[in-house]
């Protein structure tokens, strides 16, 4: 029975010797979270050195508070729409308050994670502690100007904090297009958050080896969806010489991995290794550390999924 971790995407890059077949993996979540919905707060929190230019940003960049806290907001729900649980996002936002520059924000009393969860069905409390950008010079400082709190309902309790990096805008911002560049940075946190939260597709590239007839007829086998014909057309490969049994066995561990048979994936190209490898042996090493981190993902997801 074919995996639910993988989706296919048949595009595959061509190679002198192998093909890139690019797929969507899906990984999972760094924390371990009980099922439930998401409520976005902005807890509105400003810093006192934040507020003397901000209309002087906001006429120069085009962004203000309000848009970075929409486009974090974006970011995560795009984010959590393209994971693999089906959530809803609600929106709050709460009265604003200063405090001084340098200082970070205390974790919200549990009476206000209550406060503001009342009404909603959510499990857990997605916070903007703060959420700033100040320009120094003719630059702009994005340097861990966002932080996010995460908190569960029940207990009203935080269960992790995110901070953001920092962005290069020497590298990321172009012929001046601030508004765009931070519009973007913000967006891409809110999905990071996302990706950190739930179990997420994330694309990968798999080498299928072609430069021999049985070796390029499974290939394109695979491109049609054929994977049953195209193991059967590999395996008739692996009773070839050691370099074409070698390309084989990689073509065959993808297949494998496809139907979640990992430990029969590492197997195989550990016993290639065993023979040599031939010029193949890095990628092969590569391959079997690979799936060994997707068995324990596996393990994982199943445990985050159901």
């Amino acid at each position: 029975m074919r995996t639910m971790y993988l989706i296919i995407c048949l595009a595959l890059g061509a190679c002198s010797q192998y093909r890139m077949l690019r797929v969507e993996v899906l990984q999972p979540a760094a924390v371990e979270l009980r099922e439930g919905n998401f409520l976005f707060v902005d807890r509105n929190i400003v810093h006192a050195g934040d507020t003397a230019g901000a209309r002087e940003l906001e006429e120069i960049l085009g962004v203000n508070r309000a848009t970075l806290v929409a486009c974090l907001r974006d970011g995560l729900t795009a984010g959590l729409e393209w994971g693999a649980r089906s959530v809803n996002v609600e929106i709050a936002r709460s009265l604003p308050r200063v405090i001084a520059t340098d200082s970070i924000p205390g974790a919200m009393p549990r009476e206000e994670v209550w406060r503001v969860s009342a009404g909603s069905d959510a499990a857990y409390v997605v916070a903007v502690e703060h959420c700033k950008f100040r320009r120094v010079g003719r630059e702009v400082d994005l340097d861990g100007n966002v932080l996010l709190r995460v908190y569960e309902t029940m207990e009203g309790l935080p269960v992790d904090t995110l901070t953001s990096d920092r962005l290069a805008v020497d590298a990321e911002v172009t012929a001046g297009d601030y508004s765009g560049s931070i519009r973007e940075f913000f967006y891409q946190k809110g999905w990071s958050l996302a990706e950190y939260l739930v179990p997420t597709w994330r694309p990968v590239e798999r080498r299928v080896y072609t430069g021999h007839r049985l070796l390029e007829a499974g290939a394109r086998l695979l491109e049609q969806g054929e994977t049953g014909r195209a193991m059967e057309t590999w395996t008739m490969a692996l009773a070839g010489g050691e370099g074409l049994a070698t390309r084989a066995a990689v073509n065959i561990s993808w297949l494998l991995e496809l139907d979640g048979a990992f430990e029969d994936a590492i197997r195989l190209l550990e016993e290639r290794l065993e023979r040599g490898g031939g010029t193949a042996r890095a990628y092969i090493r590569e391959r079997v550390a690979m799936l060994k981190q997707r068995q324990a993902d596996s393990d994982r997801l199943v445990n985050q999924l159901y």
